[in-house]
């Protein structure tokens, strides 16, 4: 598209070849010709604009989600985590007090993450703690603590004075981005479905939040049966999400056809790495943001895709906060997966080093 300037020197140029004289920029001539050329840049945008989001390969935010519905496929909003919440005293009571649904508590920190209780419980006569289900606030990653973090009470049950997550607080997933809906919009052109097909089954799968793709092996277990295993954003979908899919798939598989959906086998890979920080970047941002890639990278990985070691890399650079970086032995090896395989990370140890 042509800019602002290179549309008033096209006007200038023109109207001195008809005129015989170039228009002065205070003259009338001059500013009706600055004064139209705004218009016409303006209507040029507007245009250019319009071409961008009228496809599903460029179009982006509200307009994707309207080539995306011309599929019947939705951005998937983000899930809170969900966990367990342990409430308990230091000496026994006697009587027994009530812990409420809609209890809220938190982390610590200067960005706390609040988690709210989702069903009254009781702590009995005589008992120390009492452990109650939990869901994030609010939806998103942030949601998804370690053990022991949730340590604050903002509502605090009568007589209960303290509070604690034993185990990890899991599920929560951020809303679906342009990156990610795009893909399944291309991925829906490229196979097209017919009620019957891998692609049908894939894109059915992908519609529940928590799913981010499936591997499907036709003829599992002979004619007539098809294996579906589902995948998350680094991890397999929890087991309720599982089970919606499969009374979904259920109520909509072919005549005779035996359809069985099951969390992918998650294949752990451990990741040893060593980063040499860029110049403009100290050791813990180099670290940080080798940790950042690396989650990314394995939070894209789909059922079925290989992991491969170049690929983290080009992730790993990208950050601009690392200029060179090096694999140990144990991390120096591709892995291919099965249709029904899904690589995970299982740990991450980043050393540094300063270049030489």
């Amino acid at each position: 598209m042509n800019s602002y300037d290179e549309i008033v020197a096209r006007m200038t140029d023109q109207f001195t070849e008809l005129a015989g004289y170039a228009p002065d920029d205070a003259s009338d001539v001059g500013i009706r010709i600055k004064v139209l050329a705004g218009e016409i840049y303006s209507l040029c945008s507007a245009v250019d604009w319009l071409k961008t989001q009228t496809f599903a390969q460029t179009a982006q935010s509200s307009q994707l989600d309207l080539r995306a519905q011309e599929r019947g496929i939705t951005r998937k909003p983000p899930t809170a985590a969900e966990g367990l919440l342990t409430f308990g005293r230091s000496t026994p009571l006697w009587y027994s007090a009530g812990v409420p649904a809609g209890t809220v508590c938190s982390t610590v920190g200067d960005t706390p993450v609040r988690y709210v209780t989702t069903q009254d419980a009781v702590l009995p006569q005589g008992e120390l703690t009492v452990t109650v289900p939990a869901k994030a606030e609010q939806g998103g990653r942030a949601g998804n603590t370690q053990p022991g973090t949730v340590s604050v009470m903002i509502t605090p049950p009568p007589a209960l004075e303290s509070v604690t997550n034993t185990a990890a607080f899991s599920g929560g997933e951020d809303s679906e981005g342009d990156g990610e809906l795009r893909a399944r919009l291309m991925q829906s052109y490229a196979e097209i479905s017919n009620g019957i097909n891998a692609a049908f089954y894939r894109e059915f799968c992908q519609n529940y939040d928590g799913v981010y793709s499936a591997g499907i092996i036709p003829r599992e277990n002979g004619v007539g049966t098809v294996g579906i295993y589902l995948g998350g954003r680094g991890g397999v979908p929890p087991q309720n999400v599982i089970a919606q899919v499969q009374n979904g798939i259920s109520a909509l598989r072919e005549i005779n056809a035996t359809v069985t959906v099951a969390p992918a086998q998650t294949v752990p890979i451990g990741i040893d790495i060593t980063v040499v920080p860029a110049d403009n970047s100290n050791a813990d941002d180099a670290k940080a943001a080798c940790a950042q890639a690396i989650d990314d990278y394995f939070d894209a990985l789909s059922v079925g895709e290989p992991f491969l070691l170049a690929a983290l890399g080009v992730l790993i650079l990208s950050t601009e906060k690392i200029k060179n970086y090096s694999y140990s032995e144990s991390t120096m090896a591709d892995r291919k997966l099965e249709a029904n395989q899904l690589a995970v990370c299982s740990g991450k140890n980043i050393m540094y080093r300063m270049e030489v």
